[in-house]
C-alpha cells in the first residue's frame, strides 16, 4: 500500500481523508480489513464488487473502496510474479445515493493525482 504525497505541496490525499474526523475509527478498521483481504489473496487477483472494484468508463484506470458512504479511490500498479502495488490516490465521503456531480470532481480529482503519480514516478516505480 502506497499513499500518494504530493510532490508540489507534500500533502497526501488519501491519509489526510482517513486521519480526518469524517472518517471515525471503525471505518478506518474496516477499510484496514479491506487492506488486509487484499495482500492475502496477493493483489492482482482480488476483486470484490461490493467493496473493492476497477470504475468503469470515465473512471479507469481508477479502482475503488468502498465502506457504506466512504469512497477511498486508488490505482493497482502490476509487478512480476502476479503481486501489485496499491497506490491510494484520495477518499471522501459521499452523502447521497446514485451517481452525483460531486462524485464526478472526486473521480476526476483522483485522476488528475494519478498523473501527477505518473509524471514523479515514471511507470509507476515506487
Amino acid at each position: 500500500m502506497f499513499d500518494y504525497q504530493r510532490n508540489a505541496n507534500q500533502r497526501c490525499p488519501a491519509a489526510d481523508f482517513l486521519e480526518s474526523r469524517k472518517v471515525q475509527t471503525p471505518m478506518r478498521k474496516r477499510f484496514l480489513g479491506q487492506w488486509d483481504a487484499l495482500t492475502k489473496h496477493g493483489g492482482s487477483s482480488y476483486e470484490n464488487q461490493q467493496r473493492f472494484h476497477a470504475l468503469h468508463g470515465e473512471g479507469k484506470p481508477l479502482w475503488e473502496f468502498k465502506e457504506h458512504d466512504h469512497r477511498l479511490y486508488c490505482v493497482r500498479m502490476p509487478r512480476s510474479g502476479g503481486m501489485v502495488d496499491i497506490v491510494l490516490l484520495n477518499g471522501w465521503s459521499k452523502e447521497k445515493t446514485g451517481r452525483t456531480e460531486r462524485e464526478n470532481r472526486e473521480i476526476e480529482k483522483a485522476k488528475d493525482l494519478y498523473n501527477e503519480f505518473l509524471a514523479e514516478y515514471p511507470g509507476g516505480e515506487i
